[in-house]
């Protein structure tokens, strides 16, 4: 050997030696290096495995290998650390673990190198033994030995374009999460397939072409597992990888404290509550030190929205009950407009209802004597004509199987033209695991007691403390889960909760920041709540103010928390403001991958701070609602047609059931009549008529009617089934109406709105005579109106109440039969579900609370859709709904 290269061998042993220096020993006795491997986690980590279940990727082999270590082995054990506390020991599942370590030139383990990564971390789950190709891992996930997704990980990091829509310094939060996450700043990819339905056994491996064949129960399926994508298999429900913008540095900075193993949750919960009691006591002696009672912050915060000429709102419509009366305000004096709502009717910055004022009001309170600058605005809208939707985050919460939500509000026109508003979720999965379903999705299984919104099928909202039994109804299509009720029966905190947030378990909680609530009024109403600097007291005063009957405490912490509205049109169509933009609380912009819709957007309040402005129009990684404008009547105006007249017609209740108006057409005028399907349903031939008849179908007597000639009839008919209008050969029960298939003796047409689902009723007036012609334009309105389906009848009328026209004016006679009556129905609102939940001391719910529920999807009849639970065995049958 040269002298000059005599040196080296030392200095490779030193290198080693030095590098060993303060890592745990390895057991040089282990049978094999993936035995080694589990005896060192044992030591080093909380992590138990077994050599078997140790799999090992393609590292640097040879001396580099043994001097650069890099191996990567996948471990799938049990981390001690992942568990929930309160769980039992036995309640640990199967993760997988990505571990680096160093090999000999032999293959033997030297030492690991850094922290094993857990990357499923997935409760109630069991993560598969992983079958690697290159960078390539794929395993099922399993809950209770059953198949119920499987996942791929790419550990190429994630796509090149994946960091597109970041800047520069949000690309530089999302590497250094990614490091502390996985041990790597590129991350690790993850493509999640949930098998729709679940098999009873599956097996997967990797084909020579690269593609990963799937083998569950009798079927194959093929997935691209760099593309992400099934080439045979529709029904397997795809999450895709996506990197969400990082929230602000505090949010952000905080997260990755608590995901650090040297600080961890409890810590920073206390780094929290120092923080914001010392900006509390700061505020406090300021405010003192000035007289500071609030008024010059409320009226800047509000900014542009201002009451009216004539006043705030004190006159409530009594056919509406919109809007409310004024909330009492606590503090005396008042400061100006506290407590009086301010109606937002032509906001330029909320999407409208067509022909109908816009649902929504917004006021403030005081509610703490200790800080009287303080305030809690709120916000309240109409959910006979809002309805309320929830979506689960890209990256919060996550269920078992690993499954995430997409993050944004569904991209297609049919809902992004009805959007009118997005706020906050609830608490973070970490901070409780309370539970959450989206559309259909069970996320995390619902916890007893926990205050609970949710998403009927039916459209409606509703409120409830969750019961003890944790199945899911089938009724249901979304809930989300916070707590336990804040304000409940007129009281605040009666189930007697010590913890609201902010402070660790066990501190005293009165730790002053930003929080938010949701809730339902007892008028039946639902108001968002906000407020800076206030506590959990604050708040539920805030509540009581506000006559919530329910009320729940959601998200808090500044930049979390935070309500924008939206109005949102065709770009084709949308109305400049006619004012500069206040960039501090109002955007305007384009819609991502629906560029043919604007939105015009405002925070709440202006002093709202709310990060990502405007939030909820993007992906998001957490859970989050937004609201949409439902599909009610009067609807557009017809161009050069009278005013819809929807007063004084017997409606029963309110969303109207029916709307009139007169059209010119060509010489002649006709009359159109609207009906909500969702606002009527057939009464029974000959039942007693209890007052609720919205509409009567039937003909007029006339003398000779028999003499005349026969109509001929058309395929099709007019039907009602479901509250679903269809003109079809076939229906569900008996038909409204029978069409004819002759223009020249139709005294009207009839036709469903597309979108809506209206019917549109036209008809004649009684003395005009069919022709041809009158028949062909009464078909054309109607496909201007929107109808693919359409057609024309004979002289049959429509009597609103039976005893009303469809001009308005009172009918002589009553029509003859056949008769068909359409009575009033239910619509979607608001209401409480599970109303005989009692509310039991915190002895009791505490401790069910605190454990982890088991997530297991329920197995429902192959006749019934399955319904989304995580209880054993059979559901009872689910408690009659009360309604407000």
């Amino acid at each position: 050997m040269k002298p000059w290269l005599r040196p080296i061998p030392f200095a490779l042993l030193a290198a080693l030696g030095l590098a060993r220096v303060g890592r745990a020993p390895v057991d040089d006795t282990a049978p094999s290096r993936s035995a080694a491997l589990c005896s060192s986690l044992a030591r080093t980590s909380k992590v138990t495995c077994r050599a078997e279940d140790v799999v090992w990727l393609d590292g640097p082999t040879g001396v580099v290998g043994a001097l650069a270590g890099k191996a990567r082995a996948l471990v799938r054990g049990k981390d001690a650390s992942a568990s929930e506390e309160g769980s039992p020991a036995d309640a640990e599942t199967l993760d997988l673990l990505s571990v680096e370590a160093r090999l000999s030139p032999e293959g033997q383990l030297l030492d690991l190198v850094g922290s094993a990564h857990n990357l499923t971390r997935s409760g109630g789950a069991d993560e598969g033994l992983p079958v690697v190709r290159g960078s390539l891992a794929a395993y099922l996930v399993e809950i209770d030995g059953h198949p119920q997704a499987l996942q791929v990980l790419d550990f190429d990091g994630h796509d090149r374009h994946a960091y597109d829509d970041l800047s520069k310094v949000e690309r530089v939060q999302v590497k250094l999460a990614d490091l502390q996450a996985t041990g790597q700043t590129r991350g690790v990819k993850k493509t999640v397939f949930t098998l729709v339905p679940a098999p009873a056994k599956a097996t997967l491996a990797f084909r020579p072409d690269g593609m990963l064949a799937v083998t569950a129960d009798e079927r194959t399926i093929t997935i691209a597992p760099r593309a992400g994508t099934v080439l045979d298999a529709p029904d397997v429900r795809i999450t895709a990888e996506v990197v969400p913008k990082p929230p602000g540095f505090g949010p952000w900075m905080s997260d990755r404290l608590r995901a650090a193993s040297w600080f961890g949750d409890e810590k920073n919960q206390a780094l929290k509550a120092i923080v914001f009691t010392t900006l509390e006591w700061v505020k406090g002696k300021r405010a003192a030190l000035t007289g500071d009672t609030g008024a010059a912050e409320a009226e800047n915060d509000l900014g542009s929205i201002q009451a009216p000429p004539t006043g705030p709102s004190t006159f409530t419509d009594p056919e509406t009950s919109w809007p409310p009366k004024p909330l009492e305000p606590m503090l005396k004096p008042p400061l100006a407009g506290e407590g009086q709502w301010i109606r937002l009717d032509d906001d330029p910055f909320i999407t409208p209802i067509p022909s109908l004022q816009t649902p929504f009001v917004t006021t403030f309170v005081r509610t703490d004597p200790g800080a009287q600058q303080t305030r809690v605005y709120v916000t309240l809208w109409d959910p006979r004509l809002v309805a309320l939707h929830m979506q689960a985050g890209t990256v919060e919460p996550v269920s078992a199987t690993g499954e995430a939500g997409p993050g944004q509000i569904p991209r297609s026109p049919e809902v992004m033209r009805h959007v009118v508003a997005g706020f906050n979720g609830g608490f973070q999965a970490t901070h409780g695991e309370f539970g959450m379903q989206a559309d259909g999705v069970l996320y995390l299984p619902p916890k007893p007691f926990g205050a609970t919104v949710l998403e009927m099928r039916d459209g409606s909202t509703a409120f409830a403390a969750w019961p003890k039994d944790t199945e899911v109804p089938e009724e249901v299509l979304s809930f989300r889960q916070n707590m336990t009720f804040m304000v409940q029966d007129d009281r605040y905190n009666p189930w007697g909760r010590a913890w609201w947030g902010g402070v660790p378990p066990g501190w005293h909680d009165a730790i002053h920041t930003t929080r938010s609530g949701l809730c339902l009024t007892k008028e039946g109403f639902v108001a968002y709540l906000f407020g800076h600097d206030i506590g959990p007291e604050p708040l539920g005063r805030a509540m009581l103010a506000a006559r919530c009957e329910m009320g729940m405490h959601l998200d808090m912490n500044p930049g979390l928390a935070g309500f924008e509205l939206y109005n949102m049109q065709p770009a084709a169509s949308f109305k400049p403001l006619g004012r500069p933009l206040q960039p501090d609380w109002e955007y305007e912009g384009t819609v991502k991958d629906l560029p043919e819709f604007k939105f015009r957007s405002r925070r709440m309040t202006k002093s709202m701070g709310h990060i990502q402005f405007p939030r909820y129009i993007q992906r998001d990684a957490r859970d989050f609602f937004y609201l949409t404008t439902r599909m009610v009547l009067p609807g557009a105006p017809i161009a050069n047609a009278e005013a819809w007249r929807v007063k004084g017609l017997p409606q029963h209740g309110f969303p109207y059931a029916t709307a009139i108006t007169t059209v010119p057409l060509g010489a002649h005028r006709v009359r159109v009549l609207r009906v909500d399907p969702r606002a009527v349903e057939r009464l029974a031939d000959g039942a007693e008529d209890k007052g609720s008849t919205v509409v009567v179908l039937g003909k007029l007597p006339r003398k000779g009617r028999d003499a005349g000639s026969v109509a001929p009839e058309a395929e099709k008919k007019l039907w009602l089934g479901g509250h679903v209008f269809t003109l079809d050969r076939t229906g569900p029960g008996t038909p409204l109406a029978t069409l004819v298939a002759s223009p020249a003796q139709a005294h009207g047409a009839v036709g469903i709105g597309d979108e809506d689902g209206f019917l549109h009723w036209i008809e004649l007036l009684p003395e005009e005579a069919p022709t041809p012609e009158i028949g062909e334009e009464m078909l054309k309105l109607l496909a201007g109106l929107g109808c693919s389906q359409r057609g024309l009848v004979g002289d049959l009328r429509a009597f609103l109440g039976g005893t009303v026209d469809t001009g308005g004016e009172p009918v002589q006679v009553a029509p003859v039969g056949p008769v068909v009556r359409l009575g009033r129905s239910a619509m979607p609102g608001a209401k409480e579900l599970f109303p005989d939940t009692p509310i039991v001391p915190q002895s009791v719910w505490q401790p069910l609370q605190s454990q982890r529920v088991k997530w297991r999807p329920t197995l429902a009849p192959p006749e019934k859709p399955a319904a989304s639970g995580s209880a054993s065995g059979a559901a009872p049958p689910a408690p009659a709904p009360s309604s407000r």
